[in-house]
């Protein structure tokens, strides 16, 4: 079995997912966010599951510096792993925000960040 790096991200895989792909996942995580208070998102190692499943974790805990995982999806329906399908994934370490994964999708459609505006004169 062949495995991802232990810090691999969305953004390190970019150049093989579909923008489709990251737009799922950030919808996730958007849901996720609002229901938990914040929230992240991790890659699965097992390099057999193209595109790669993932999970979101909530916020991080200050005291342990861990996330919890709350949910793991299948990354080609986008729907929440059985226990079965879950036990057999290896998460990867590295985590990215909502606005890491916001900024890559804009990235991914070329989209520019919008300049500050010019004070009034």
């Amino acid at each position: 079995m062949t495995s991802r790096p232990n810090d691999v991200t969305l953004s390190s895989l970019q150049e093989t997912l579909p923008v489709e792909y990251v737009r799922m996942v950030l919808s996730q995580l958007h849901d996720r966010e609002r229901s938990l208070g914040g929230a992240s998102v991790r890659v699965c190692l097992n390099a057999e599951f193209e595109p790669p499943h993932y999970c979101i974790d909530s916020t991080t805990d200050a005291e342990t510096g861990e996330g919890t995982n709350s949910a793991s999806f299948h990354g080609k329906t986008h729907k929440p792993l059985t226990a079965r399908q879950a036990c057999d994934v290896v998460w990867g370490a590295e985590r990215m925000t909502y606005r890491q994964v916001s900024d890559l999708i804009g990235a991914m459609r070329n989209f520019s960040k919008p300049k500050p505006a010019a004070g009034r004169r």
